[in-house]
């Protein structure tokens, strides 16, 4: 259910928060204090986490919503069938086979694969073009959000600290308190505005193939 995607994100942004107020009470006089560095490197490392958690959950409902509601392949929009059957090239036939009875609903939930959605790559223009693919509004509030521009930031310099491309201490450097808070604050902000609209879009089903 999309209450449950919408309350582990408020839960993990709780976290982040708190991680937060803890690095802006810690800063330290000595402007090279190498912990510093780090925890504030970490903290981009938790956003990436919420920020592909959050939208992969998202997706994950989009598809078991479809299946909870015994949507049959044949009802969905063009987008989400071609979705649909460009997963199928990712699942092993022999266990899809057991896992289906009736094709035309149960293809839509078991061809899904969460953990193959992203791996390390999401971004607002990701994040855009999966709502184009789907249908969903990606619209948010600029003022509150700058259209998800800071998530090409968190990926890249998350995917720096897990390839080891530069130190914690590196990336920490760059970021003053300040400029993380930005980036935290509309980052959330982004996040959360795009699970309300995905919400919508359950709602209104708006994954079904209508005459136009």
């Amino acid at each position: 259910m999309m209450i449950d995607v919408k309350n582990t994100f408020s839960q993990r942004k709780a976290e982040i928060d708190e991680y937060f107020n803890f690095l802006n009470a810690y800063q330290p006089a000595n402007a090279d204090d190498n912990l510093f560095k780090i925890l504030k490197s970490n903290l981009l490392i938790m956003l990436y986490n919420l920020i592909e958690s959050s939208i992969s959950n998202a997706i994950e409902e989009i598809h078991n919503n479809m299946y909870s509601n015994s949507v049959s392949f044949n009802s969905l929009k063009g987008e989400i069938k071609s979705i649909i059957i460009s997963n199928t090239k990712k699942v092993n036939p022999d266990k899809l086979v057991l896992q289906i009875n009736d094709i035309a609903t149960d293809i839509v939930k078991h061809t899904f694969k969460k953990d193959e959605l992203f791996s390390g790559n999401v971004d607002g223009k990701k994040i855009r073009e999966i709502s184009v693919k789907y249908g969903f509004n990606s619209d948010t509030d600029y003022n509150k959000t700058k259209h998800g521009s800071h998530l090409v930031t968190i990926k890249d310099k998350r995917n720096d600290l897990a390839h080891g491309i530069f130190s914690f201490t590196e990336v920490g450097k760059e970021y003053t308190i300040q400029d993380l808070e930005e980036m935290k604050d509309k980052t959330l902000n982004y996040i959360s505005e795009i699970l309300d609209n995905i919400e919508c879009y359950l709602l209104g089903q708006d994954y079904l193939y209508r005459q136009p």
